[in-house]
């Protein structure tokens, strides 16, 4: 049995042998530290991360919505920190945050404060990148699990133990990819 990891690495190593220089591979997060350390297995270093943009915005509308006293206030201090987020100035939001917003919920706007640091270095600036036609957040990979993963797996009455759900969504990554006859009858296609 092969690890995933092994065998992506295998598959870069074997893509990108003869390469001089480092891949240019930025990765596009929800912030998830399993992410990052499966990230790091894999490439054998840190890889650039930005903080998926859809992911940002509702953690911060969810937290929010605990933090402002009324819904118009509410409407108020998203659309500051939206559009600091838009432009990539995390240090404004924190100081708007840190100034202009009169709590109901002490603690969870200290939280937004400690989310917003903790993932500063992730947060950039998302509509110079949106116009280089670059994408800004994961939704083509959540996407793509949900049509390997979902539309096979997720149906009434079903239940799916790790290893098979893997097992199943591998066998359907494979049929999508056109190489069905390559794996069950590799003498077949090699000749």
């Amino acid at each position: 049995m092969v690890s995933g990891t092994t065998r992506v690495r295998g598959q870069f190593q074997e893509d990108y042998a003869g390469r001089a220089e480092p891949l240019p591979v930025v990765a596009i997060t929800d912030g998830a530290r399993t992410i990052r350390r499966q990230l790091t297995e894999l490439f054998g270093q840190p890889v650039p991360l930005i903080l998926d943009g859809y992911h940002l915005d509702k953690k911060v509308g969810e937290l929010l919505s605990m933090v402002a006293r009324t819904k118009q206030e509410q409407a108020v201090h998203v659309t500051h920190l939206l559009d600091h987020r838009w432009h990539g100035r995390t240090d404004a939001a924190l100081a708007y945050l840190q100034t202009a917003v009169y709590p109901k919920n002490t603690k969870q706007l200290e939280a937004l404060v400690t989310y917003l640091e903790k993932h500063q270095a992730e947060i950039i600036e998302y509509g110079r990148r949106q116009r280089a036609g670059k994408p800004i957040g994961s939704g083509r990979m959540e996407k793509g699990v949900d049509q390997v993963i979902g539309v096979r797996q997720k149906h009434k009455g079903m239940s799916w133990s790790p290893t098979g759900s893997k097992a199943l969504g591998i066998l359907k990554v494979v049929e999508l990819n056109q190489q069905w006859e390559q794996l069950w009858f590799p003498q077949q296609t090699a000749a």
